[in-house]
């Protein structure tokens, strides 16, 4: 194998079968870190046989190498998809397991990005342990807003298996988290090819130490970060009193995907969410929280709707339900939207919350001219209106804590504060900056509500639920998570959970979710971290080219 010009001459020499045999290494050690194998220690050292075996490729040669990794990745970790997809509409199995490949395929593009700049970089004298965990981020937020947006599984949400590990997620989000374990994955390459290299001589006496031996030390550094601030922080909060409580409740009806919508069924989905209403209310619920799209008709147009009224004032709960929406246009088709709604206690109604960040091809078509052939997922839902206000709802008061922790029940005025929280709907709460704007509202926690039926008992209803417990680290806020077939669950601000409900079985729980104000950075300050490695990643560019200019 040939080596790019200007490449470190300490490069691995490999075989092509065997370089490729270390890029489906990576790509399965990454699969292996996150549900349901969940060994979040193999996102440590998942990416060190890619790293190695693309080292001293020419940019191209490296990025077709990670695009093997990636793919693989992929493949190994979304495979749910095909079923998701075949299940709920009319696309025969074989083509939705082609969709897969090739959603695989190009979503595989944040491997080829970091793969590219490290040896692009790497030939005009740039330290690949710098260029890495600074490009890394980058192209993994691309997968917010490429095309349709599909930030599934992160790198750093590997780290959530591990509370302590995942507490920097405050600081910069899980992007923080994924360029941190990139640097280590790129130390421990680093160390592996410059193994043999001969020290500097420093000054005084003896010599520096090896560029190997330096590599291994950063390596080390990495989780011992992790682990040094996660231990701070969590002991930090732990000494933090809360400041306020309130008894929630989530109920799971296990309404199977095709009897959603059935009209025949639509007194039976009603009183399965009823009866398990009323059973969190007799647990000490004062809020009940139901699943997305829970209601099987429209909550303003449907009789049926005055028995959430009803159940609301007889029990003196708050309900937020799931329903479907539609807005009418006077000689226009009427826009049909994914919405909440909280049924207050005196029976009025507040809301809606439209759904803004809607399921590309499942809600809505991306580029409908070049894909409205496609099937959507939706039943009798039709291409989604997408929301606009980020809604924060005020329920019922905040009560003082547990008698473990000193405080009075919050006031405003003299008068008991109502609790303040807003809707995450599905697909939302996988997004960093969309919650981030939500909980900088001032809000005393999250809600989560989903509908997981389409998932089948795969990992991504595991995979959905870790990526909910990152946002409540990143934003020090708990979540309450409501799901139609589960995994519904409480997660408190440092990411842990609690309750929750098995999957495919009717169920309910009731917790006494705690408040306190603590501090977060991010939620404050909002993507800094990520803002700096994309000016990184542009500062890369332009030296980069300079350099390669000025040699050529």
């Amino acid at each position: 194998m040939s080596v790019t010009a200007g490449a470190q001459t300490e490069a691995v020499v490999l075989t092509t079968p065997r370089r490729i045999a270390l890029a489906i290494l990576s790509g399965l050690l990454l699969a292996a870190a996150f549900p349901s194998a969940s060994q979040g220690w193999a996102a440590w050292i998942g990416l060190v046989p890619l790293l190695v075996a693309m080292r001293g490729l020419r940019p191209w040669r490296a990025a077709a190498l990670a695009w093997i990794t990636g793919f693989l990745w992929q493949v190994s970790t979304i495979y749910w998809i095909p079923a998701t997809i075949s299940n709920f509409t009319r696309i025969s199995p074989l083509i939705a397991k082609s969709l897969l490949l090739m959603l695989a395929a190009f979503s595989a593009y944040p491997f080829v990005i970091l793969a590219f700049a490290c040896e692009w970089a790497a030939a005009a004298g740039l330290s690949r342990l710098v260029v890495a965990p600074l490009v890394w981020p980058f192209a993994e937020w691309l997968r917010v807003v490429v095309i349709a947006g599909f930030p599934w599984n992160p790198l750093g949400n590997s780290q959530i298996v591990y509370p302590v590990m995942a507490q920097a997620a405050d600081i910069g989000s899980v992007y923080l988290l994924s360029s941190i374990l990139v640097l280590a994955n790129a130390a421990i390459a680093e160390a592996v090819a410059r193994r043999g290299a001969v020290p500097r001589e420093g000054k005084g006496k003896g010599a520096a130490a090896s560029p190997a031996a330096r590599a291994v030390a950063i390596a080390a550094a990495c989780p011992l970060f992790l682990f040094a601030y996660g231990t701070w922080r969590l002991h930090e909060l732990s000494s933090t009193a809360y400041t306020g409580a309130v008894r929630i409740g989530i109920v799971q009806g296990n309404i199977a995907q095709d009897q959603k919508w059935n009209a025949t069924l639509r007194d039976h989905i009603l009183t399965t969410y009823l009866d398990l209403t009323g059973k969190a209310a007799s647990d000490g619920a004062q809020l009940v929280v139901w699943p997305e799209a829970a209601l099987p008709f429209y909550i303003q147009r449907d009789m049926h709707s005055l028995e959430l009224t009803k159940i609301a004032r007889e029990r003196h709960i708050d309900l937020l339900v799931g329903a479907p929406g539609i807005e009418e246009h006077e000689g226009k088709p009427p826009t049909p939207y994914n919405q909440a709604w909280l049924v207050r206690n005196d029976g009025s109604l507040e809301g809606p919350y439209d759904k803004i960040q809607l399921v590309p091809f499942g809600e809505y078509i991306p580029l409908y001219g070049l894909f409205g052939m496609v099937d959507i997922a939706v039943q009798a839902v039709g291409q989604l209106g997408q929301g606009q206000d980020l809604t924060v709802f005020e329920s019922v008061d905040l009560s003082a804590p547990p008698q473990s922790q000193a405080g009075a029940a919050p006031t405003e005025d003299g008068h008991p504060r109502q609790a303040r929280f807003s809707t995450l709907i599905c697909y939302e709460g996988i997004f960093p900056s969309l919650t981030r704007q939500f909980a900088a509202q001032g809000l005393d926690f999250l809600v989560n509500i989903s509908n997981d039926a389409w998932y089948g008992d795969t990992s991504a209803p595991h995979q959905h639920l870790a990526m909910a417990a990152m946002r409540a680290i990143e934003n020090r806020l708990p979540m309450v998570r409501s799901t139609n077939t589960g995994i519904s669950a409480f997660i408190d601000d440092t990411g842990r959970v609690g309750g929750t409900t098995p999957l495919f079985q009717q169920a309910y729980e009731v917790e006494t979710v705690k408040t306190r104000q603590v501090w977060s950075f991010y939620r404050i300050y909002g993507d800094v971290f990520l803002y700096l490695c994309q000016a990184a990643t542009l500062a890369i560019v332009f030296v980069t080219v300079r350099r390669r200019r000025a040699a050529a």
